[in-house]
């Protein structure tokens, strides 16, 4: 724990707790970029978690601490695939180092990602004895009739693994599974992509623009690369990269909502709520006026999350 947070001995146990707790919302406030020192927040909870069951012992009034301490859970919750990127493989490193007991979830907080996604699936599949019984109908319909081909279901596997591979900063491992795919679907342009990002991130930039090249021999446009590619680089977490990228879109084709979409996702990825928000407001005149059904609807899901995830990062206090 000497690596991360130490409180200071001189201050009370009350006060012990109250720095813990300003030094998490700071940290969780300013997460991006943290790399492993992110990791800090879990032992500053655990600070708090202990430094409050002492104090609750001692007979100590704890209502404005622990109501404190909530809030500051509920930002963690708010930024958790923040963190899950910024920390990667070094959670469970330390979690081996550190053993911690199941109560202290956050120490656990990649296996609750996995669950919620895991929960959400389960919803959506156990809606409703009719819907089911019609995708089944249409399940059968499409591996009979309408199904890619086998190489191409492979292909997919490869790059949903790839993806996965990248949420956890393993390189290599992402790249051999975006060359397996590439092998197995060589005229889709949309893997090249990720093989020449992959390969960027890696330091070998001429096997990058050898791929990023494929990609558009293949694609329909460059806006088509730019695109997909601004898509890896959010990602990764290569925002610069991916806001250049959205720029250059939106740069080529004006009209084109969905750059506008991926540039607004970059915005409040980066913080920059009122940007991301005036960019949606570009997207939602380009669908109506197109009678693009599904972009608008898309753009309205999205303004709702970044309303919400800039009033997590900028809660409102009352004034004492």
């Amino acid at each position: 724990m000497s690596r991360f947070y130490v409180p200071l001995a001189s201050l009370s146990p009350a006060d012990r707790v109250r720095e813990a707790l300003d030094r998490a919302e700071i940290q969780i406030v300013n997460v991006r970029g943290q790399g492993v020192n992110a990791l800090e927040l879990l032992h500053l909870f655990d600070s708090v978690a202990v430094g409050l069951a002492e104090l609750e012992q001692s007979g100590a009034d704890i209502r404005a601490e622990r109501t404190r301490f909530d809030t500051v859970l509920g930002m963690f919750r708010t930024k958790q695939r923040r963190f899950l990127a910024e920390v990667g493989s070094a959670l469970r490193e330390e979690r081996e180092s550190v053993n911690p007991e199941q109560a202290r979830w956050w120490w656990f907080i990649d296996h609750v990602v996995a669950e919620e996604r895991q929960q959400t699936v389960r919803k959506y599949l156990t809606r409703g004895a009719i819907a089911v019984a019609v995708l089944l109908v249409l399940g059968l319909l499409y591996d009979r009739f309408l199904a890619p081909p086998p190489h191409v279901r492979e292909a997919m596997r490869h790059t949903s693994s790839g993806e996965s591979m990248l949420d956890q900063r393993d390189l290599r491992g992402a790249l051999a599974e975006f060359e397996a795919a590439a092998a197995l679907t060589p005229d889709d342009y949309s893997v090249w992509v990720d093989v020449g990002v992959v390969h960027e991130a890696l330091g070998e930039d001429d096997a990058a623009e050898r791929a990023f090249e494929t990609a558009r021999q293949l694609s329909d446009g460059e806006l088509s690369v730019l695109l997909k590619r601004s898509q890896t680089y959010q990602r990764m977490g290569e925002l610069d990269r991916a806001l250049a990228d959205a720029d250059e879109a939106i740069e080529q084709s004006p009209d084109s909502g969905w750059a506008y979409v991926l540039r607004a996702n970059v915005y409040a990825e980066l913080g920059r709520y009122d940007e991301a928000l005036a960019d949606l407001d570009t997207v939602d005149g380009l669908a109506s006026g197109s009678g693009d059904v599904q972009l608008e609807a898309y753009a309205r899901t999205q303004r709702a999350m970044i309303i919400q995830s800039s009033m997590a990062a900028f809660p409102v206090t009352s004034t004492p």
